[in-house]
């Protein structure tokens, strides 16, 4: 029995020994209930041990924090760079070149008709049903049927195949060229401001034609192409660097970068415009009519170098046809730039090298951009025509020419008789 109890004492005094000199990880309250009294060096031990744990929480801490801040940004980040689209709430009409729509004032067919949208025309949508949109057009708002419209993207993409594309120069001294590289012929030399309608790729255009006065103009060193010319000429030809554009009759080249492109969709007419424009176009037509009978008499005063050649039989018809193309190639040309296209369009009539009509010279594939691309159309039924184009197309048929004789004209500098703003040759 002595020899167990002593056993058993010397058990417990060797664990006790073994608890004290134990690694300085164990808790306080460890070396508490082992010695029976608090050990100084085990609590310094442990206030470190503790507040190494409490660091190592708090960057912890810190960490995920950074994590989730990091993360809420680059959320941010992609929800900023999804920005949705300008046409998401728009539509556009896409009813025939000559008709339009109507917008009424309410959901149904039989309501009132407050305004019209033609071909072209873009609208916001304030809500879009089944079968009726409710939408607001320049002044107008009502309602117009879903099934003559195209919305969101899809009115995107079809807004570039039918409307017109305008590009604003945005710096001064951009050079205008008869191709896409830095190499090709200087056609003309732009500034701030200057507004070409973009070339649609469908259309029929030829290229500027290299003359004297161009590659002298290639020397100029105070413009800019946006473009260096050490730049491999071909290559940049095959990137989206560079904008075609209307130039005369023509397709020629500008610097993406020194251009703002936008699209020219219309906007609704209310019906009080619209009458208000009829009006206009009657009291226009009137007065032209009341012009032109002395149209051909004061022709030859207006312009001492046009000659009088052979007069062609026109209608009435033919007479705004030449007139309107007249105002949409030089209507804000003097009468002299305007007596030239008309002369322009009745020498080819005579040649024998074109068409033997005017509808057919105007009208002719590649040849005339404003009667591809709809912009003659759009004269020719707003009437809106100066009266002296009229005369200038009455004196033309009448055989009035002061070109020389020439059957092509573009706008800039080149060779040939220099008349305002225009070139013939």
């Amino acid at each position: 029995m002595k020899f167990r109890k002593l056993v058993l004492e010397c058990g417990i005094i060797a664990a006790s020994f073994a608890v004290v000199s134990a690694p300085s990880a164990v808790s306080v309250s460890a070396a508490e209930i082992v010695s029976g009294t608090w050990n100084a060096e085990a609590e310094q031990d442990n206030r470190g041990s503790s507040e190494f744990m409490q660091d190592l929480k708090e960057k912890s801490e810190e960490d995920a924090a950074a994590k989730a801040a990091a993360a809420e940004e680059s959320s941010a980040e992609e929800v900023s760079e999804e920005e949705p689209s300008e046409w998401e709430n728009k539509l556009l009409v896409v009813v025939e070149e000559d008709s339009s729509l109507n917008i009424r004032a309410g959901a149904d067919a039989n309501a009132e008709v407050v305004g019209k949208m033609y071909r072209g025309s873009a609208a916001e949508v304030i809500e879009r049903g089944e079968e009726w949109s409710r939408i607001v057009s320049g002044e107008v708002e009502g309602y117009v049927k879903n099934e003559y419209c195209v919305f969101a993207e899809e009115a995107e993409a079809q807004a570039e195949k039918i409307c017109d594309a305008v590009a604003t120069v945005t710096a001064d001294g951009v050079r205008l060229r008869s191709e896409a590289n830095v190499e090709s012929t200087i056609c003309e030399v732009l500034d701030a401001g200057d507004a070409l309608n973009v070339w649609k790729s469908g259309e029929e255009a030829a290229s500027p034609a290299d003359d004297e006065a161009q590659n002298a103009a290639a020397g100029e060193t105070d413009v800019t192409d946006g473009i260096s010319s050490e730049e491999n000429s071909g290559e940049d030809a095959q990137n989206n660097g560079w904008i075609a554009v209307e130039y005369g009759d023509m397709v020629a080249y500008i610097s993406a970068d020194y251009v703002e492109v936008e699209l020219q969709t219309g906007e609704a007419l209310s019906m009080e415009e619209i009458y208000a424009q009829q009006a206009a176009a009657r009291a226009a037509a009137a007065e032209a009519a009341a012009e032109r009978a002395a149209a051909e008499q004061q022709a030859s005063a207006e312009t001492v170098t046009a000659s009088t050649g052979t007069a062609v039989s026109a209608s009435t018809d033919d007479v705004t046809l030449l007139a309107a193309l007249i105002q949409c190639e030089a209507g804000g040309e003097s009468y002299d730039g305007q007596l030239a296209v008309g002369a322009v369009v009745m020498n080819r009539v005579k040649s024998g090298s074109f068409p033997n009509s005017i509808s057919g010279v105007i009208y002719q594939s590649g040849q005339f951009a404003p009667a591809s691309s709809g912009k003659l159309s759009r004269v020719l039924s707003s009437g809106s025509i100066s009266s002296s184009c009229y005369q200038a197309a009455q004196a033309a048929i009448g055989g009035a020419d002061n070109t020389g004789g020439a059957k092509y004209f573009h706008a800039g500098s080149g060779n040939g008789t220099v008349i305002g703003n225009q070139v013939f040759y």
